[in-house]
């Protein structure tokens, strides 16, 4: 086990402005892939579909800010220009009231 604190780190994405469907239909089997592997190793906590725009939102963990922009770069949406990362914000937990 690494001595490396984990962070959770929660991300948006959005299409591009100039990316079509057929440009998404070229790499949504790679990028569902990439995304199984990502779950696979814990590292995508949770994932939602956008409902205001075209888009994601991604809750990982990662040792870093840094690490964690690292995997997104390596999700093939993000590699081919598909989606522009909005925000990327360091989370920590919320010490909720028991009920």
């Amino acid at each position: 086990m690494s001595d490396q604190p984990v962070v959770c780190v929660l991300a948006t994405f959005k299409a591009s402005a100039h990316a079509t469907e057929q440009d998404f239909a070229s790499v949504i089997d790679a990028e569902l892939a990439r995304a199984k592997e990502l779950v696979d190793q814990g590292v995508i906590v949770h994932g939602y579909h956008r409902t205001d725009v075209v888009g994601a939102a991604l809750i990982v963990s990662a040792g870093t800010v840094e690490a964690a922009r690292d995997i997104f770069a390596t999700l093939p949406a993000v590699a081919a220009g598909l989606v522009e990362t909005e925000q990327i914000m360091p989370l920590v937990p919320l010490q909720l009231p028991a009920s």
